[in-house]
């Protein structure tokens, strides 16, 4: 009889135990992220600077040559940053002949949906044949512009005008709105100061980005 009730003191002993045990361990689990939670939350979603970086690297490569060639390698494209953004007023607009489009269409840069162009030669620009027989492009005036022509009705739309100091190199499309024009600035030592400008044909914003 004294083993029986010994045993059941025994038992009674454990299971308490194990409920306690139990219950400490209830909430060990609460406070802690599941591995999905943990790595959703350290996720980043990339930076307007980001992209402009990536696309300046990948795909404005004449540009970034003559930058680093002009700047000794002293240039490094995270050190561009926003510093105006403008409303383009579609003031300045007009009609691209027809003959004249088709003149200068070779040195033109698409829109990927082909429904527009970037034109960042013909103002002050004239073709003449070389000594080889090919068509050579040269500028006549000083200054600097960047339009853009619609293919179908030829409206053309000044977005850029700049002086000599101003350099246009290259122009790459984002998508179907939206276009960098990459170049650069000489101050009075003439050192170059890189800019991209980032214009937005729908909203007609005009981004500056440029090293401070």
């Amino acid at each position: 009889m004294r083993r029986t009730h010994h045993s059941f003191l025994y038992l009674t002993a454990g299971v308490a135990f194990i409920a306690l045990l139990l219950q400490g361990c209830k909430g060990c689990n609460g406070d802690r992220e599941t591995p999905s939670a943990r790595d959703t939350a350290q996720v980043s979603l990339p930076t307007a600077r980001d992209s402009l970086k990536n696309w300046a690297e990948l795909r404005l490569i004449q540009w970034k040559g003559w930058v680093d060639s002009s700047t000794a390698g002293a240039f490094g494209t995270d050190s561009l940053e926003r510093t105006t953004v403008d409303t383009v007023a579609a003031l300045d607009t007009s009609t691209m002949e027809e003959d004249r489009f088709r003149e200068f269409q070779p040195y033109f840069v698409y829109s990927p949906d082909s429904s527009r162009i970037v034109d960042m030669v013909s103002y002050g620009s004239f073709l003449h044949k070389g000594k080889n027989g090919k068509t050579v492009l040269e500028a006549g005036e000083p200054d600097v512009e960047v339009a853009i022509v619609n293919v179908q009705t030829k409206k053309r739309e000044r977005i850029l005008f700049a002086g000599p100091s101003t350099v246009i190199k290259e122009a790459v499309w984002v998508d179907d709105h939206t276009v960098l024009i990459a170049g650069g600035m000489y101050d009075e030592q003439n050192s170059l100061k890189p800019v991209i400008w980032k214009y937005d044909t729908e909203s007609k914003l005009l981004e500056n980005w440029e090293t401070q």
